[in-house]
């Protein structure tokens, strides 16, 4: 039998999810380079770690554990250009079951931007993986266990301890793919959620 549970990263204001309050995100945009930064929490069955050390595009806290993915860092992202960081998280089964699906989803919400905007900034959004940009539309999209063979997964399984990395995509190039954006709305307009569906059996 498959049992679900969700993995919760979000970009822009603070949020709660399964009773965990994440701190404040930066998420801003200039004329020249748009900043982004992903908050994340994540149960206990799996666990996010820097596949850098020192940590490369991501925040850690003293544990070693994954806070934020920061794509660009201080220099930001390039409006109108493609920005990937390959490999930067590493996702690790810290449970006792094995894992054989894990799902994308980015989902956003405002105040003030009109939901074709919010459309806009999802079909931006990317995670990558293996070399290759996922489908992040959750069960429907690309599991991260069959796309990429890096890290312990080559066989679409992940078990206790095994690990496998993923990163990140902006795509601010208008009409290129799914996206229509050449920059990121104005910073505090928005949340992103990143979620992430993992599949195991119990």
């Amino acid at each position: 039998m498959l049992t679900r549970r969700q993995l919760v990263a979000g970009l822009g204001s603070a949020f709660v999810s399964a009773g965990v309050v994440s701190s404040t995100a930066a998420f801003t945009a200039t004329s020249s380079s748009s900043e982004a930064s992903f908050v994340v929490v994540y149960p206990d069955l799996i666990e996010l770690t820097p596949v850098n050390d020192p940590p490369i595009h991501v925040e850690a806290n003293e544990s070693g554990y994954v806070t934020a993915i920061t794509p660009g860092g201080d220099t930001g992202l390039n409006q109108r250009a493609i920005t990937r960081f390959e490999d930067i998280v590493a996702i690790t089964n810290a449970g006792t079951v094995d894992l054989t699906g894990l799902y994308f989803e980015f989902e956003t919400d405002s105040d003030v931007l009109d939901a074709e905007t919010l459309a806009e900034v999802e079909a931006a959004l990317s995670v990558t993986a293996g070399g290759q940009t996922l489908r992040t539309s959750g069960e429907s999209g690309d599991d991260l266990l069959d796309v990429s063979a890096h890290g312990a997964a080559d066989d679409s399984v992940l078990t206790p301890g095994e690990s496998i990395p993923f990163g990140v995509q902006v795509d601010l190039i208008a009409d290129h793919g799914a996206s229509t954006r050449t920059d990121l709305p104005a910073p505090g307009d928005h949340d992103v959620t990143l979620r992430l569906v993992v599949e195991g059996d119990e």
